[in-house]
């Protein structure tokens, strides 16, 4: 079983590779994937941290076996984890409600819910803060790229990336996993659409910068195209300091 293969390699190494389609019952009418593509591009830029990304957020509270999307609280990282933008209340542009009614959106978000109820050492899921990002890293001879822009492990207990567009000729966008900062074990390259990346607190992880080839001309912009969607654990008393 799909699932039961997932929970093993983010137990033992800290991370899994999968792709959505895999999953018997993922299904994906192609109208709500141009819908989901399409939104990209009319993000705003994140501006509370270098890269020129563009970003979309909403968080998700799941009870009843059902979804309902919003803002139900502040969202910030910790400086122990994101020393760049950490303890900074960020607020983002929701997601669109013409995404969040199609079925392979919520489709996506049950996936990993499903995932995430599985991990033995995860609180049941009604318990969890998740939140889903939705991220265009927007290439051009200036790079685009993640914050932190290095090896780190996140807040968040679970995080997937799911790849939804990559442009053909995008310079970087590998992703890195490690045991430990001094030594990569892993370079990863996610190709297809919904190819996807789950890491845990067991791993490093970072994305490498990304641009466009040496000869592309300087107004030339390309893209990558991720959606995140991160379960954290709730933890009374923690400092965002």
């Amino acid at each position: 079983m799909e699932i039961d293969n997932i929970v093993q390699d983010l137990q033992g190494q800290g991370y899994a590779k999968f792709n959505l389609k895999n999953f018997t019952d993922f299904t994906i009418a192609e109208d709500e994937l141009k819908i989901l593509k399409a939104n990209f591009a009319d993000m705003p830029l994140d501006t509370y941290s270098e890269g020129n990304r563009l970003r979309n957020y909403i968080q998700v509270a799941w009870q009843n076996n059902e979804v309902t999307y919003g803002k139900f609280e502040p969202y910030q990282q910790t400086k122990r984890y994101n020393p760049v933008t950490g303890g900074v209340v960020r607020d983002y542009q929701n997601i669109g409600a013409e995404i969040l009614k199609t079925a392979l959106f919520n489709n996506i978000v049950k996936t990993d819910i499903d995932i995430v109820k599985n991990i033995e050492d995860m609180p049941p899921v009604e318990e969890l803060m998740i939140g889903v990002h939705l991220f265009r890293y927007n290439a051009g001879k200036e790079p685009a790229y993640s914050s932190p822009a290095w090896l780190h492990k996140d807040d968040e207990d679970v995080v997937f990336m799911h790849l939804v567009d990559v442009s053909e000729d995008l310079v970087g966008g590998e992703s890195i996993i490690a045991k430990h900062p001094k030594r990569i074990d892993r370079v990863l390259r996610m190709k297809k659409t919904f190819d996807t990346l789950v890491v845990n607190h067991r791993c490093f992880h970072a994305v490498t910068p990304m641009s466009v080839p040496e000869e592309y001309d300087d107004n030339a912009f390309l893209h990558r195209d991720i959606i995140l969607v991160t379960f954290q654990k709730r933890e009374t008393g923690e400092s965002i300091e």
